[in-house]
């Protein structure tokens, strides 16, 4: 009932407002990129320069309309110039430059989407010209919806100062990003789709991240959203090359490791753009990734039986070399004045000799892993008036993945020691076919700006998986691993073997038809109008409308309101220093299509999945007939029927001010309280009390003896809030900084599907941390000029730690599932374990209490990494006093936090060619970073860490504690 209230209170809210369209009236535009137009979020952005390439500032810029109406604007230091608030339709640009003549005449598109484009071409008639560099352009705060200062825009040095691997630069992003609100973490849009990988940094234009949290457009929230759009064409050629590398020899060595084994990392590729015709241009990226990496043993084995079977730490590591190719080809067209139309295309191959070994894992639990994908992208831009533009966009994705076991024998796990044996995934082959179609809408009518549209998605998994075919024994133990193989030497039987403490604790296998299909498909429809009230005033309202198929859940409304007001607007420049923003919204969380997958699977009619307890058997698979006659423990899963799509109710509130002329400060409050989140159950465990942990399959079912019925729910609940204080500022033209502190509290009684209470009938125990709360967070980026040419670009990243369980390593309920929690003992005692946490019962007794979930604080975090560059400039010398891209001018013109920077390339000189040498070295203070210690009580390693934590890009465990690597760039 709460829900539906609020769905038509928000519903009512966006109506009225957006039926005073037709009488709202029109503002009158004035001079300059600030007026009252700046209610709508249409731009016009571009770059004046010569014929041979080279910008030119502080030149005239025009932009007139279809009745004549202008408005002008100058060029920055580097070339690039802005109109911002301009209303959708058609217009001309044209620049004014003593001794120079423009070109031909240029005409933009404007959608209040995206910005529009309009690069102005001067032809020289006198060689000589004067240049005065202006003052770049200040960071400012702003009442428009998509200008809150929480956010981040990355462009040219800015991406040039992120890492080159994919990988690492996934990573910085997620960081500059921040936690996301309740699952499921942030979302990374490419070119508009909610799908895909991230593409290469080389045909990266620009990066937006945490842009309008509470707009109905998106279905995840704002905060920890990252949108990236791609280059396109240009209408001359210019291209990079560049080859990175990283070795050993430049490394610190892994702690963890008493030798250094061999690394290397090779990334090299690079781009072109130009012309196909007068109305066509490409751009094409090219790269190639190979690491030489490693698997980094730290697992605790046995010797020999002739040693008496002592504990080995296995402390060595194994060759696990990767290689990654990519190519996107890109075509812009533009199909007359008011159409525009784009191809794009992105082949992914990449191929792993030896995936899975790290840490516990032995290279006999290791497989091969091949990965392509295609991926294939049609946008559509129509003006259908001055006021109207719409945008058709379409995706199609192909993934192919095919996994192969390095073993075929069963699988031996010993929680928090090793495992080895095969790798379950036998040979797996999962074609998965995904597209996405989005059809969008922007109008402008006087103070309103009106978006809507709707998004279709699909998803066809054709998925061949054997997976755990070939058997897993657990143990609860070294200990019982080593009775097991020493009673196994000496002739003994299982019997005899258990009635001594040894034996596995459980044996599980699958059977059946690993072959299966799933589809899928989603819709998500929203308008959303932002309404300019009064100059210091905007109000938004939306309303998002999302569901699926697979489960039964139709009326999943999601309403999203949102302020913001500036108080204390400037009287003289009319620009507001202080503004308070406001929202509040429901999102969604749509159910996976694997999961739906998994229920499929394990149905009991598809595949069977077996879980026999204390076996008496060890060594060679059993045939699956023979398991039925052991036991009648079938493992199943399910969906249930009633299960909806979880929600996130979110409200934040917030303070941006303008502490400076280049600074601003965010302040942000947000407040998320998840409803029916997901989580997994067995509804047909033993009731408690009446199991005995040393008898097999002993207690009362409610369902009798047909074995564990695993059935996703949504009955979980989440509470969460953080404050985020972000900062961003140029401190001068060659210093831009930009920082944040995020603190986290977050509690729930579920961590997601893969999380099953220990009490099955009572989920309230569960009530704890969740393993979200992070409690603090920060970063601290930017760029910083120096003489020389010279580039510094550090970037620091700080968290406390994960929580994390802490188990007993048995399954003490019986419910299949090894997660019970130790009980809290009173004092010390047999069996009782003295811990941080107190006196720790394995066993714990029949109404004893349990420690509460994630009840384990992982180590703290803290990295810096720091890249230095240096340019150098040959060729053909361009207009004496012109700088191309920003001349070591940091700023570029543009602003950190809500505004972007201009310019075509970063730090250019005035030369054709420029040659660019980077070196860059994540952990740069080679400080140890710790990964999450292991929390199983049986574990030798309990509460101790066994490997460093990431940050290395795609190896599989970081071969080096700080790793440097050295870039040569070619530009043209």
């Amino acid at each position: 009932m709460f829900k539906q209230t609020i769905c038509v209170s928000a519903l009512a809210l966006f109506l009225w407002p957006t039926s005073l369209l037709a009488q709202a009236s029109q503002t009158t535009p004035n001079e300059g990129a600030h007026s009252t137009r700046a209610i709508n979020s249409g731009a016009v952005r571009g770059v004046v320069k010569d014929n041979s390439g080279a910008v030119i500032p502080n030149a005239k810029v025009t932009l007139t309309d279809q009745a004549g109406t202008t408005r002008i604007a100058n060029t920055r230091p580097d070339g690039s110039y802005v109109f911002r608030g301009v209303t959708p339709g058609t217009y001309t640009v044209s620049a004014e430059v003593k001794g120079l003549a423009q070109a031909g005449v240029v005409a933009v598109s404007v959608g209040p989407s995206q910005p529009a484009h309009g690069d102005v071409v001067m032809r020289p008639e006198n060689l000589t010209q004067e240049v005065t560099v202006a003052e770049n352009s200040t960071t400012q705060v702003s009442t428009d919806p998509s200008q809150n200062a929480t956010q981040l825009v990355l462009k040219n040095e800015d991406l040039a100062a992120l890492p080159d691997d994919p990988d690492d630069l996934a990573q910085d992003l997620q960081a500059l990003a921040g936690p996301s609100a309740g699952p499921g973490g942030g979302q990374i849009y490419v070119d508009g789709f909610s799908t895909g990988r991230l593409p290469p940094k080389e045909s990266i234009r620009e990066i937006r991240i945490n842009q309008n949290p509470f707009s109905s457009e998106f279905d995840k929230l704002g905060f920890g959203r990252i949108e990236i759009l791609t280059k396109p064409g240009s209408d001359r050629f210019h291209g990079t090359m560049f080859y990175t590398v990283s070795d050993g020899a430049l490394n610190s060595r892994n702690p963890f490791l008493t030798v250094t084994p061999d690394f290397r990392t090779q990334n090299f590729g690079g781009n072109v753009s130009g012309p196909v015709t007068k109305h066509a241009s490409f751009f094409v990226d090219f790269e190639r990734r190979q690491i030489d990496d490693n698997g980094i043993l730290n697992a605790l084995t046995l010797g020999s039986a002739s040693e008496g079977y002592p504990i080995v730490n296995d402390r060595s590591f194994v060759p696990t070399p990767q290689q990654r190719t990519t190519i996107s080809p890109r075509l812009d067209w533009q199909l007359g004045t008011n159409n525009t139309l784009s191809f794009r295309y992105s082949y992914l191959d990449n191929h792993r000799d030896l995936s899975g070994v790290s840490q516990f894992n032995l290279p006999e639990n290791g497989y091969s892993r091949d990965d392509s994908e295609h991926t294939a992208q049609i946008t559509e831009t129509a003006v259908l008036n001055s006021k109207v533009v719409n945008e058709t966009r379409f995706q199609f994705r192909r993934e192919n993945e095919f996994q192969t076991a390095v073993s075929n024998g069963p699988q031996i796990t010993v929680p928090g020691a090793f495992t080895t044996g095969g790798a379950g995934v036998g040979h797996t082959a999962q074609g998965t076919d995904r597209y996405e179609l989005q059809n969008y809408t922007s109008m402008a009518e006087g103070r309103h700006s009106v978006k809507f549209g709707v998004r279709l998605r699909g998803y066809k998994l054709d998925f061949n998986s054997p997976q755990n075919f070939n058997g897993t024994y657990s143990f609860a133990s070294l200990d019982t691993y080593r009775l097991t193989l020493e009673g196994l030497s000496s002739g003994l039987g299982m019997e005899q073997i258990r009635a001594i403490g040894g034996g596995p604790l459980q044996f599980t296998i699958n059977s059946g038809n690993p072959s299966l299909g799933v589809d899928q498909v989603d819709v998500g429809a929203f308008v959303q109008d932002d309404w300019r009230l009064t100059p210091n005033l905007t109000l938004s309202g939306g309303l998002r409308y999302e569901t699926q198929t697979n489960i039964h859940d139709w009326h999943d409304f999601a309403p999203r309101l949102g302020f913001a007001w500036s108080p204390f607007s400037g009287k003289q420049s009319g620009r507001p220093k202080t503004v308070i923003r406001g929202g509040f919204g429901l999102f969604y969380l749509r159910f996976d299509d694997t999961d739906v997958l998994t229920a499929e699977e394990y149905n009991g009619i598809n595949q069977q999945s077996y879980l026999v307890k204390d076996p008496l058997f060890y060594g060679a698979v059993p045939p699956v007939s023979s398991l039925s006659a052991v036991s009648n423990q079938q493992v199943r899963y399910l969906i249930d029927k009633n299960l909806q799509a979880p929600y996130l109710i979110q409200s934040a509130i917030g303070v941006e001010q303008q502490l400076f002329k280049r600074t601003t400060l965010a302040v942000n409050f947000t407040n998320t309280r998840g409803v029916h989140q997901y989580r997994t159950r067995d509804i047909n465990a033993p009731f408690p009390g009446t199991v005995n942990p040393a008898v097999p399959d002993s207690g009362i079912r409610p369902l009798g003896g047909i074995g564990d019925l695993y059935q996703y729910e949504s009955s979980g609940l989440l509470k969460q809030s953080q404050l985020m204080v972000r900062v961003n500022t140029q401190i001068a033209k060659n210093i831009t900084l930009f920082g944040a502190y995020i603190w986290n509290n977050a509690h729930s009684d579920t961590d997601g599907l893969t999380s099953l209470p220990v009490n099955q009938y009572n989920a309230g125990t569960e009530w704890s941390r969740s393993s979200l709360a992070i409690t603090n967070r920060m970063f601290l980026g930017g760029s910083i000029v120096a003489p020389l040419r010279l580039q510094f670009s550090p970037f620091i990243i700080a968290s406390s730690g994960r929580p994390y369980n802490i188990t007993t390593g048995y399954d003490n309920n019986l419910d299949g599932i090894r997660n019970d929690r130790p009980g809290l003992a009173s004092q010390s005692g047999p069996g009782i374990i003295a811990s941080p946490f107190g006196f720790l019962d394995p066993n714990p007794k029949p109404g004893e209490p349990l420690i509460s979930r994630n009840a384990g604080d992982g180590p703290n975090m803290f990295m810096l990494n720091l890249r230095l560059s240096r340019t150098w400039g040959f060729g053909t010398t361009k207009y004496a006093g012109v700088v191309g891209g920003a001349r070591a001018h940091t700023g570029g013109g543009g602003r950190m936090g809500g505004g972007g920077r201009g310019g075509d390339a970063p730090l250019l000189t005035e030369h054709r060619y420029n040659l660019t040498l980077s070196i860059s070295a994540r952990n740069l203070l080679n400080r140890v970073n710790y990964n999450t210690p292991v929390g199983v009580l049986t574990s030798p390693y309990f509460l101790q860490a066994t490997g460093i934590a990431g940050g290395f890009g795609a190896e599989q465990t970081p071969t080096n504690n700080r790793r440097i690597e050295l870039q040569l760039r070619f530009q043209f």
